[in-house]
């Protein structure tokens, strides 16, 4: 089907354009409001400025499309196929794209406020300054994605893979990320302040300078981190693995440590005023001893 004919069926109210095949056709700047996609083959297709809001794409075929500012809040595009998209700027706020696949995706800038990207796919997607505050990513595959200054901000990750993505400067306030593979990710400077992190995958993560303040880092895996200059104030760090941590001018003011392991930790000039490190087995980092462990009580 054409462009000009869509467009003319939907304006004489006709809604219904499922499995339609609209490849490589141009929709710049239309409203299509509540229109039904289910399936249909939209690759390539351009769709700037386009208005798809409450517009069922459930499974529908996005390769390669162009998305430049378009509204699609409240959308559904569970299960579409968005492989390679441009989402720069565009406006998703509510929509669902449970299992959507979104592997090098630009979207950059856009507005992903309280979507649900459940099981979605965002391997190696361009996610830099993009707001997702309330965003549901339980399960997603976030794996060598780039969210320099993101904001997800109250978002639920738990069970994500972020490995080894770029978060640096990004924003996790009161973020549930319990059970998130964090490995070798870049979290320097983030803000994950009152974070639930309970069981988190976090080894050799670069967490230089982070805020982790009154965060939940209970069970955490943070062998050989770098938490260098990190703020873990109020933080509870209960039976944590801290092997091998970079923890030098860390502020861990009343931090609970409480049975942790630190076994080979670098705590230099770390400020430990008020922390609790009972039971917590120690060792000094440059001890040749591998496994003679020393219990730290108050």
């Amino acid at each position: 089907m054409k462009a000009r004919e869509l467009i003319d069926r939907y304006n004489k109210g006709l809604r219904d354009f499922n499995e339609v095949d609209l490849s490589r056709e141009n929709l710049s700047g239309v409203s299509l409001t509540a229109i039904a996609l289910i399936r249909a083959n939209l690759s390539e297709v351009n769709l700037s400025c386009t208005t798809l809001n409450e517009a069922n794409l459930y499974c529908a075929k996005l390769c390669m499309t162009v998305l430049y500012r378009a509204s699609l809040s409240d959308a559904n595009l569970c299960e579409a196929d968005l492989n390679g998209a441009s989402l720069i700027k565009a406006d998703l706020h509510g929509a669902k794209l449970e299992r959507a696949n979104l592997k090098n995706a630009d979207l950059t800038g856009a507005n992903l406020n309280d979507v649900s990207l459940v099981n979605a796919d965002l391997t190696g997607a361009n996610l830099s300054c993009v707001s997702l505050v309330g965003a549901n990513l339980e399960g997603a595959n976030l794996s060598e994605a780039f969210l320099k200054g993101a904001n997800l901000d109250g978002a639920k990750l738990n069970g994500a893979n972020l490995e080894g993505a770029n978060l640096g400067g990004a924003s996790f306030s009161e973020a549930n990320l319990s059970y998130a593979n964090l490995t070798d990710t870049d979290l320097s400077h983030a803000n994950l302040y009152a974070a639930n992190l309970c069981d988190c995958l976090l080894s050799r993560a670069d967490l230089s300078g982070a805020n982790l303040s009154k965060a939940n880092l209970n069970y955490a895996d943070l062998r050989e981190a770098d938490l260098n200059g990190s703020f873990l104030v109020d933080a509870q760090l209960s039976k944590a693995r801290l092997d091998g941590a970079n923890l030098s001018k860390s502020n861990c003011y009343k931090a609970d440590f409480k049975g942790a392991f630190l076994l080979g930790a670098n705590l230099n000039g770390a400020n430990l005023n008020c922390t609790n490190l009972s039971n917590a087995s120690l060792q000094s980092i440059d001890s040749s001893d591998d496994f003679n462990a020393q219990y730290a009580l108050d």
